[in-house]
């Protein structure tokens, strides 16, 4: 049986090499199915053959071994194509005896292999490659062709019409994305080399890109105008006759007059200078003073603390998977609050929108009873600090670097009208700078709108920003300001807040510039910001305006100086804040370039629009 095995094999390896030498003769159309009829009579002829004699038990597994070789080396092409029964060490398995070479080859019929590939199928495939590459590259050459042509029908509409381009709405392309709001300044964790490529970055994406525009030419009618202009000094009256606040449902009528003035405003008064960027250029000229202090503040956070403690806001975040998106998705009233928030200017039914959003769970937990709730506001002898620890700071109350002063006195809680100074767009236009000053407390942020002061740090904003400086608010990064940078108080006044723990090592200095007036912000005050802050975060979820927002590594300087005002003052008026991601990627009308890439941008928009609906703030620009 061995012997006849190894004959077996021999055969099948003669008969390949004979059909891989005759194998360029045969047709192209040669099939390579073997017909069922033949492997029928060659299974039963082989297994009588081989089994005539009585055999034992054990000859029962080999036959079914047999068998299976025998099938298998016939389906893979009848051992011209790679292979029928093999052999294993010394154990073969071949025909038996009576079973030739001769009736071997008669009982293989003859077929090519099926795993050559033809002459036709590559052809086929290289004519297929070629068809696919001139389709493709068709496609890409007419997507280019019609973009130039839709290119030139804009230039030459435009210019036909004789519209400038204050009055269409830019659309501007830009390469990170993410989920960010309004103009801010980078946040801890960004090294102050970076901030130049941030600047330069920042102004390249603001490239302008005129292909669509959403206005339209037409005018209203005479009581489309006389409606629009009741609306308008409503809201106006509000933020204390700002001329251009956001007005629920104009369509953006309110947007294209101001862009008209704001154009004109820059024309008489030119563009604005990036003081934040000046002042850095004349303190590396003068060696960086103080730079090492600055470095070792942030590589001693850097290196001690973990992650959990260097995101602190992160478990609050993990806790947003069990929110549902669908919560008010039958109710008719929270349909109209979703379709204002998602687009303002076309909020038809404003008036059930600002209803449904004053009940909203988030927004009655910033504002109801906040007065009996918070007892300080700031670090001050009315916390009874004995009673409060300060690293119960949900924020940042790890990150404490120094010792925090408490302070005599808190600050005052019974201010009429606050305005809030941001550094995003809508500012530069006539009669801002006016009804900023009008309010009874305005609170500015950073090293931004400085006004004309004592000492080397000053800008000439006042034309736009106003004049009036009663609170400035100071992130991380930015406190380090007045110690080398030599940052000084305004000349009526000027009360520093800083909400971050780790600007403590910086407070000395930062008194020294401004004695007995800079306050960190209590425990309670923080602690009520983070749980109203989420508690928003999830309204605007369930409200399906978004899901899986970023996780911001700290709360935004504004989000903060918003929500401690809102327990300050009885209107709070908001100037040069970004209320939408629109506004942020497409506006270049800012004071501030940077945006931080450690918030939630998104989120943060969207509880700016929510609290607007629900007359807890005011949006005084567009």
């Amino acid at each position: 049986l061995q012997q006849q095995l190894h004959l077996c094999s021999y055969e099948r390896r003669r008969r390949r090499q004979k059909k891989r030498s005759n194998a360029m003769d045969e047709e192209e159309d040669t099939t390579n199915k073997m017909p069922s009829q033949d492997l029928d009579l060659f299974l039963n002829e082989y297994v009588e053959q081989l089994f005539s004699q009585e055999l034992d038990v054990n000859a029962i597994g080999l036959r079914t071994e047999v068998e299976d070789d025998a099938v298998g080396s016939f389906l893979r092409g009848g051992g011209g194509g790679g292979g029928g029964i093999n052999t294993t060490g010394n154990t073969s398995t071949a025909f038996p005896k009576g079973v030739g070479a001769d009736e071997m080859n008669s009982s293989f019929p003859s077929f090519s292999s099926p795993s050559t590939p033809s002459s036709y199928s590559k052809r086929k495939k290289v004519v297929l490659l070629v068809f696919f590459c001139i389709l493709f590259g068709g496609i890409f050459f007419l997507f280019g062709a019609f973009e130039i042509v839709r290119g030139m029908t804009t230039m030459s509409s435009s210019a036909s019409l004789g519209e400038s381009s204050a009055q269409q709405q830019m659309v501007y392309k830009r390469s990170d994305e993410k989920n960010r709001g309004w103009k801010g300044e980078d946040e801890e964790g960004e090294d102050d080399e970076d901030d130049d490529a941030i600047e330069t970055n920042a102004r390249d994406r603001r490239r302008e890109y005129d292909a669509e525009s959403r206005t339209t030419t037409t005018r209203m009618s005479e009581s489309e105008e006389m409606m629009f202009q009741t609306r308008l000094a409503s809201a106006s009256e509000k933020c204390l006759r700002a001329p251009y606040p956001q007005v629920l449902g104009d369509n953006g009528e309110t947007l294209k007059r101001a862009q008209t003035n704001m154009k004109e405003f820059e024309m008489r008064h030119g563009n604005v200078k990036d003081m934040v960027s000046e002042n850095k250029k004349r303190w590396r000229a003068e060696g960086s003073p103080g730079k090492e202090i600055a470095k070792t503040g942030r590589r001693r956070s850097r290196n001690l603390l973990a992650y959990a403690k260097s995101h602190p806001l992160e478990q609050k975040c993990r806790g947003e998977r069990r929110y549902r998106a669908s919560k008010y998705g039958r109710s008719t009233a929270h349909k109209h609050l979703k379709d204002c928030m998602n687009r303002l200017e076309d909020c038809a039914n404003a008036e059930d929108a600002r209803k449904t959003a004053k009940l909203m769970p988030g927004v009655k937990l910033l504002t109801q009873n906040v007065k009996n709730k918070i007892a300080c506001l700031t670090v001050s002898k009315k916390c009874n600090p004995r009673a409060m620890k300060l690293g119960d700071n949900k924020e940042t109350g790890m990150h404490i670097t120094g010792k925090i002063e408490t302070m005599n006195e808190d600050v005052r809680r019974d201010y009429k009208t606050c305005a809030l100074v941001g550094n995003g767009p809508g500012l530069r236009a006539d009669g801002v700078a006016d009804a900023i000053d009008r309010h009874e407390a305005v609170f500015r942020f950073n090293a931004y709108n400085l006004g004309q002061r004592e000492g080397k740090m000053q800008d000439n904003n006042t034309h736009f920003a106003g004049t009036k400086q009663t609170f400035r608010m100071f992130n991380k990064k930015r406190s380090i300001i007045p110690e080398i940078w030599g940052l000084k108080p305004a000349p009526e006044g000027e009360t520093w807040l800083f909400w971050h723990y780790g600007s403590a090592m910086y407070y000395k200095a930062a008194n020294a510039a401004n004695p007995q007036n800079v306050y960190f912000l209590s425990v309670p005050a923080i602690n009520h910001e983070i749980d109203s802050y989420f508690a928003i975060r999830k309204d605007v979820v369930e409200l399906g305006l978004g899901k899986n927002y970023a996780c911001p590594t700290n709360l935004p300087t504004g989000l903060h100086a918003i929500m401690l005002a809102t327990m300050m003052c009885d209107v709070v008026n908001l100037f040069g804040f970004s209320y939408d991601m629109k506004m942020l990627e497409s506006r270049k009308d800012t004071t501030s370039p940077r945006v931080s890439a450690s918030h939630a941008w998104g989120v943060d928009t969207a509880m700016l629009r929510l609290l607007h609906l629900s007359d807890t703030i005011n949006l005084c620009t567009v």
